[in-house]
């Protein structure tokens, strides 16, 4: 019983840690959308992306769900949104070849 406990503490601590993390990148990328450095601004997105599916795994949700419910959102969002429909379509069409 205790063992669980620990583990359990320590699943909450590092979801804790990437959540924190998952901020400062949020942090980053806006920083990197004002300064205008394309370089950052990638580091800072990979950032996101890359905690974002970390977290989902870590709460036992697979990165395949994931691009699917984006991809999903993304089309209907295109239908609504005219004016960004070209970008969500890319995103989603990208996201589609790989589920």
């Amino acid at each position: 019983m205790a063992e669980s406990q620990v583990d359990l503490t320590r699943k909450l601590q590092t979801v804790e840690h990437d959540r924190i993390e998952l901020v400062q990148q949020a942090v980053e990328v806006l920083r990197s959308i004002q300064s205008g450095n394309e370089a950052e601004l990638t580091d800072a997105l990979a950032g996101v992306v890359g905690l974002g599916y970390l977290l989902g795994v870590q709460m036992g949700i697979h990165p395949h769900r994931i691009d699917h419910v984006i991809t999903g959102g993304y089309r209907v969002a295109a239908e609504v949104d005219t004016s960004r429909k070209p970008e969500l379509m890319e995103v989603a069409q990208y996201l589609s070849k790989r589920l």
